[in-house]
């Protein structure tokens, strides 16, 4: 099975101009904890990742404004994807490596193409391969540490 086979396609995505109160809104009526930034719509490149705590932590703890714009909050310093005809091996492995519940996926133009959520390896993955994501999830909640 590849990233393809259990991506969300056609991701919900912002570019670097966008507003974060637009982010926000989008995060909020698709109920979304990340948003791939684009360099643009017609591209699609990935630029950066956007999440809701960078929303919280980077923008509205600091007292900015709704205005300011996706590019001052976004991560984008060691981007971790993976491509669409990855194994979910592969994807796990990934996003295991670097702590990550969400990865975006780009085509062979770098394009992004899809997430990857943990709840996806969850549905589409567990019943073939459960090791995996019994592993992934240990890793990523390990027994008594908070989750909230």
């Amino acid at each position: 099975m590849k990233a393809r086979d259990i991506m969300m396609t056609h991701p919900s995505v912002v570019t670097p101009d966008d507003t974060m109160a637009a982010a926000a809104r989008i995060m909020r009526d698709r109920n979304l904890g990340v948003l791939p930034v684009i360099d643009d719509l017609l591209s699609r490149c990935l630029a950066g990742i956007l999440t809701d705590h960078d929303i919280v932590v980077r923008c509205v703890a600091e007292g900015h404004e709704a205005g300011c714009r996706v590019r001052d909050h976004m991560t984008t310093a060691r981007l971790v994807w993976v491509d669409a005809d990855a194994d979910v091996s592969e994807v796990a492995a990934k996003m295991e490596e670097a702590g990550l519940r969400r990865i975006p996926v780009l085509d062979e133009g770098h394009r992004v193409v899809g997430v990857v959520v943990l709840a996806d390896l969850h549905v589409r993955v567990r019943l073939s391969n459960p090791v995996l994501v019994e592993e992934l999830e240990q890793h990523l909640y390990p027994p008594g540490a908070a989750t909230t």
